[in-house]
């Protein structure tokens, strides 16, 4: 098996684990929002790497992998990701497993968008989305059933895209301004008290080639609140996707 068959049974793996404590949940930490309104019918797959610009999680890598479909102005996107150092552990908890591989801990995460303006031959396209993300773990699904007080993380926004016409190729710019809340769900006893909303905002770049295959980056920039402190995460990513159609 190759290295990258391995890796990817490891992050298989860790869905199929966790997915007995995750609902249908839009953003994997340490990964940009990539909200692109740019697209049209098709499908596609996609693959991402992140990172924090921060210099306490410089060596902080995350990796997501995900599907779009989009049916006119309709698009959804679902993902899953986590930090290359579970992966790496998942990898062994495949051939050895021990106490500690129920602590790896994922990310799954949808999005849906709907273009209310442009697409087509117009350079310019609005769209607006929600989503939502939640985080699991191999220990959820030993717990036979629902885990108590998960976070449910729930983005909303509005998405403009520009395309810009390079002769043989485009190039597709967007931004994207959103509003993050977050509620906690499945708890056991009295909730905890959800946090007020934050906001955040992200903008990017797609390059498609032939409408087959595309490559991205996005910068995001957002808020999260622990208790009574508010501080301001930033990252990078970049990716590529490959599918029919669902790229304009």
């Amino acid at each position: 098996m190759t290295g990258t068959k391995r890796a990817s049974t490891a992050l298989l793996a860790l869905v199929l684990a966790g997915g007995a404590g995750a609902s249908l949940m839009a953003q994997i930490p340490g990964m940009p929002l990539f909200t692109n309104p740019r697209y049209g019918t098709g499908l596609r797959v996609h693959a991402d790497a992140g990172k924090p610009t921060d210099t306490d999680n410089a060596d902080l890598m995350v990796l997501q992998a995900g599907v779009s479909l989009a049916i006119g102005p309709i698009g959804l996107n679902a993902n899953v990701g986590t930090t290359k150092t579970t992966l790496d552990a998942a990898q062994g908890c495949i051939e050895s497993p021990t106490i500690d591989c129920a602590s790896s801990r994922a990310t799954a995460s949808a999005l849906a968008q709907l273009r209310v303006w442009g697409g087509g031959r117009n350079n310019l396209s609005l769209s607006v989305f929600g989503g939502g993300s939640m985080d699991f773990d191999a220990g959820d699904a030993l717990a036979g059933g629902p885990v108590p007080n998960k976070e449910l993380h729930i983005p909303v926004g509005a998405a403009l895209g520009l395309h810009v016409p390079l002769g043989l190729g485009s190039l597709n710019l967007w931004g994207a301004p959103r509003y993050n809340l977050t509620r906690f769900v499945n708890c056991s006893g009295t909730c905890p008290t959800n946090p007020d909303g934050t906001f955040g905002w992200a903008v990017g770049a797609d390059l498609p080639i032939f409408r087959v295959f595309s490559i991205r980056a996005a910068y995001d920039s957002h808020q999260e609140k622990n208790g009574t402190t508010t501080t301001t995460v930033n990252v990078i990513g970049v990716g590529a996707s490959f599918g029919i159609g669902g790229m304009r």
